[in-house]
C-alpha cells in the first residue's frame, strides 16, 4: 500500500540482493561511529542475500518481515519482527531490525516500517549504544531503556535493550 512517498508491503524472494544490498549501506551509514570500519568493510552481500533470501522463502506465520519501496519502486528500507529471543524479555515481541537509507531519514519511512511490524503493541528491541538518531526514534514510539546490555557478536558493540509496556503509551 503507498502512503505517501513509500509503498510498505511483504517481499518476495527476488527482493533478497536489494535487500542485502540495502541492509549493508544502512549498516555502514549508521555504525561508522560504533563499530570497526573492517567489520563494515567485510559485511559480505553475497552471504547477506542469502539469509535475506532464507528469511524471506520461510513460512514464519508468527513473524513479520516488510519492506518499504520509493516511488520507482527500490528497496530503501527494511524490518522484522517477532517473538521475543530473549528469556527474560518483559514481552512477547521483539523488533530484530530496522533499517532505512540515510538518504530517506527523517521522511517518515522509519515510522510506516515500525508500525508495520510491530504497531502499538508492547516489545522490546535492541538498539547499538551511542546510537542518538535511534534512541530519539525508539523513545518517540514509546520506547525506554530497559537496563539488559549484550554485546554485538563480531563488531563488539555494546547493545542495550529497550522496551514499551504500554499499547500506545509514551515513556
Amino acid at each position: 500500500m503507498m502512503l505517501g512517498r513509500y509503498a510498505v508491503r511483504t517481499p518476495r524472494v527476488e527482493d533478497a540482493d536489494e535487500a542485502a544490498r540495502v541492509h549493508i549501506q544502512v549498516w555502514r551509514e549508521a555504525y561508522a561511529d560504533n563499530m570497526p570500519a573492517d567489520f563494515l568493510e567485510g559485511l559480505d552481500p553475497v552471504k547477506a542475500a542469502e539469509r535475506w533470501r532464507l528469511r524471506f522463502e520461510m513460512d514464519e506465520p508468527d513473524g513479520v518481515v516488510v519492506v518499504a519501496t520509493g516511488r520507482d519502486g527500490e528497496i530503501v528500507g527494511l524490518a522484522s519482527a517477532g517473538p521475543t529471543r530473549d528469556g527474560d524479555s518483559l514481552t512477547d515481541w521483539e523488533l530484530y531490525s530496522i533499517n532505512v537509507l540515510a538518504a530517506h531519514h527523517g521522511s517518515g519511512v522509519a515510522d510506516q516500517l515500525i508500525t508495520a511490524a510491530v504497531a502499538d503493541r508492547p516489545a522490546t528491541l535492541w538498539v547499538v549504544r551511542e546510537n542518538p538518531r535511534a534512541d530519539a526514534f525508539y523513545r518517540r514510539h514509546g520506547f525506554s531503556v530497559e537496563g539488559a546490555t549484550k554485546i554485538h557478536e563480531g563488531s563488539g558493540a555494546t547493545e542495550i535493550r529497550m522496551i514499551r509496556n504500554m499499547a500506545g503509551a509514551a515513556s
